[in-house]
């Protein structure tokens, strides 16, 4: 160092301080309660819309190249109509016109159309077995060897038809029933236009053909065993009509028909017919007794005169119409003369007549009521006594009768349903003449113009859609997985820390400038500019003592903490008067002099271990102005002992008068011991992560480390920041790039 610098530091120490010891940070909080917002989700979507778009095209592309490479379909189609009943055409009904459930019913037709056998009767009826669709000819030799040997096995019926060929069959043919009615629609599907409607109405006439010879046999096979029964009851009915009549005669009973006359029928008719009568009145006799009973009853009550009987009573009513006319004649004379005056002795003798008569009346009442009951009940009591003596020779008829009856039931039972065999057999054979059937083509298949698979267009829209979709879902599940630190969003809810700034990413191939002093060679780039908002966020941040020993680290290697170290340091020098000084303190890998191409003889590891004091050329100057350099020096075998010794101190305590701000660059903090040591020596740390790059969890387990040994985390620079995914717009950007302005 010359005499002139020497000079220039000596003087520097007697400067007053413009920038004192900035005082310790409050601890910085998280922002809670913040909703995700829609744009969010955009911004999400632009930083991986390459993979959306990779996705899309990808998607898009295969559909449509498979799409038009596969041969087309065709699909005819033919209507038929299922009735549930048979055509009405015999004033009788089918004999095998079963009850059935509608639905089972109908599920069982579908079935049918889609069964083997009939798939088989189209097969043999067009000769589907030689079509080159169906039955490909590359194996014919084999399939007629197959099928040769399963014939001798019997497990097939017909030549060439194989099981395969019958379950490709099946696999074009579709069943599909209209709603609501009873029309389905039966299709069938081949490349071949012209076979696929000639197969789908064959398949039609062959299900009306079945039908009705499924009917046919099913007749014969009744007319069968309507003979066979007819002749069992036959012989039923000639051993019952036997039976009844040997017990007839052996029990002396005789019945006749209701049309017919007979002492047997007589007297049961009229022992039925005597008892209902006797039933009848009895029950007459006991309502008639029940009302004379309750008449007695009330006129025996405390107050008789009271009574409806005798308040009812036509001379009743007119005495005591008299009497009320006498009392009130009476009552009025009372008034005028006195009770011994001789009209008034003849007229309480007049009343006195009346009352009598009254209570005469009403004990004459009383006993002709009483009389009513009595013969009610005698009569009653007779009628009983008679039901009960023809009960009993109701009773004895019936248990002659009973096994006669019997006998006589079991007759007539064989002879009905001999009768009904007899009149079925008759038309069952009339029914098996019949070819009338409850299917019928509505609509015959016709050959169809179109394919209806591929479906181009569909088939692109499906696949946009779903490439759309599916891209997103991808970006999203990306993001998901995802765990490194992209956005200040990040650093402040995952970290917990402020950001201090973002740093756009740097293309070495759009510029010849080397980034690790881009502040100064490129000062209008956005990367100059975002260096410069950093800047001024540490200048700003504690209201006027800003901090002046500053530790630039970060969590893990080419994160990008030597470049913020160089480019934070220039961007200071822009303050008036401000001199900064740059500490390489990452003596493990240093890069300050390679940088700069400085001599890394002398450096800090040689002033650490005493080889170097300050004015022995340890600090070098740079082509900046007002920025100086100490670089790490030959690397030592333990730097961390180095750092933690009290020449460390002494060089901070030196420099801090000297220089109005101290940089210092140190290795990542994961692993390493010295970025914790420098950091008890700095008024704060400054510590840079790589967006995409650096894990949330790294981050976190830095920030922990540092918090242990209480250090004072300033905040986080974003570093490496993808200008085309960003919310943050840097809006100088198009400031600066317009020069004609």
């Amino acid at each position: 160092m010359t005499e002139e610098n020497k000079y220039e530091q000596d003087k520097a120490l007697d400067k007053p301080r413009q920038y004192p010891l900035a005082s310790p940070y409050p601890i910085y909080y998280s922002p809670e309660g913040e909703e995700e917002h829609l744009k969010d989700y955009l911004h999400i979507l632009l930083r991986r819309k390459w993979i959306v778009i990779t996705f899309l095209i990808a998607i898009v592309t295969t559909v449509t190249i498979g799409t038009f490479l596969k041969e087309p379909l065709y699909k005819s189609v033919i209507t038929i109509k299922i009735d549930k009943e048979n055509p009405n055409i015999l004033a009788f009904k089918d004999v095998v016109n079963l009850e059935r459930a509608e639905e089972d019913y109908y599920q069982t037709q579908y079935k049918i159309l889609k069964s083997r056998n009939l798939a088989k009767r189209v097969i043999r009826s067009l000769h589907l077995n030689t079509n080159p669709e169906l039955s490909p000819g590359a194996n014919n030799q084999t399939k007629q060897a197959s099928a040769s040997a399963l014939s001798k096995q019997g497990l097939l019926e017909d030549d060439g038809i194989t099981p395969g060929l019958i379950d490709t069959f099946i696999s074009r043919v579709e069943v599909t029933p209209l709603q609501r009615s009873r029309l389905v629609n039966v299709s069938f599907t081949s490349h071949d236009p012209e076979l696929a409607a000639k197969v789908a109405n064959a398949i039609g006439e062959s299900f009306i053909d079945l039908n009705i010879e499924s009917k046919f046999e099913a007749t014969n096979q009744a007319k069968t065993w309507l003979e066979k029964q007819l002749d069992d009851m036959k012989a039923k009915v000639e051993e019952a009509e036997e039976a009844l009549n040997a017990y007839a005669a052996k029990n002396g009973i005789i019945f006749l028909d209701k049309d017919d006359t007979g002492k047997g029928s007589d007297n049961q008719n009229l022992i039925t017919k005597k008892l209902s009568e006797l039933s009848t009145d009895v029950t007459a006799a006991t309502a008639e007794r029940i009302g004379k009973e309750a008449l007695y009853r009330d006129m025996n009550s405390a107050d008789p005169e009271n009574s409806s009987v005798v308040m009812n009573n036509p001379l009743m009513m007119e005495l005591k119409k008299t009497y009320a006319s006498i009392d009130s004649e009476y009552n009025q004379m009372l008034k005028i003369y006195k009770p011994d005056y001789p009209k008034m002795v003849r007229l309480h003798e007049q009343i006195n007549q009346i009352k009598k008569k009254m209570d005469t009346e009403t004990r004459k009442i009383i006993s002709s009521v009483k009389k009513d009951y009595e013969v009610a009940l005698k009569r009653e009591n007779q009628l009983k006594a008679a039901m009960n003596v023809q009960k009993k020779e109701a009773l004895d008829l019936n248990e002659r009768s009973v096994q006669y009856q019997i006998l006589k039931r079991e007759a007539d039972t064989n002879k009905e349903l001999y009768n009904g065999l007899l009149q079925r057999l008759k038309e069952t054979g009339v029914s098996a003449s019949l070819t009338a059937s409850n299917i019928q083509v509505l609509d015959r298949a016709e050959v169809p113009k179109k394919p209806f698979k591929p479906n181009r267009p569909l088939n692109i829209m499906l696949s946009l859609i779903a490439g759309l979709f599916g891209g997103i879902g991808l970006a999203f599940f990306t993001e998901y997985l995802d765990n490194t630190i992209k956005t200040p969003d990040d650093v402040e809810k995952k970290i917990v820390l402020p950001p201090l700034g973002l740093v756009p990413n740097y293309s070495a191939g759009k510029s010849n400038l080397a980034v690790e002093y881009i502040s100064h060679s490129d000062s209008k780039s956005p990367m100059a500019e975002a260096y410069r908002s950093i800047r001024t966020f540490l200048l700003l941040s504690s209201g006027g003592k800003p901090p002046r020993v500053m530790m630039v680290t970060s969590p893990e290697r080419d994160e990008g903490k030597t470049t913020t170290s160089i480019n934070t340091a220039i961007s200071l020098t822009t303050q008036a008067d401000a001199k900064v000084v740059i500490i390489d303190a990452d003596m493990r890998k240093p890069r300050l002099h390679n940088i700069f191409e400085l001599d890394n003889a002398k450096g800090l590891s040689t002033f650490l271990s005493g080889n170097v004091e300050l004015g022995d050329g340890l600090i070098k100057s740079s082509e900046i102005e007002n920025f100086d350099i100490i670089t790490a020096g030959p690397i030592p075998p333990n730097p961390a002992e180095l750092l933690s010794s009290y020449r460390f101190r002494e060089l901070i305590q030196g420099l801090y008068s000297l220089y109005s701000f101290i940089i210092v660059d140190t290795p990542p903090i994961l692993g390493i011991a010295d970025p914790l040591i420098v950091s008890q020596y700095t008024d704060g740390v400054i510590m840079v992560v790589r967006s995409g790059k650096t894990p949330k969890e790294t981050a976190k387990e830095a920030r922990k480390l540092l918090e242990g040994v209480n250090a004072k985390i300033l905040g986080v620079v974003l570093n490496s920041v993808d200008q085309s995914a960003m919310r943050y717009s840097y809006y100088y950007k198009y400031y600066y790039t317009d020069e004609k302005k």
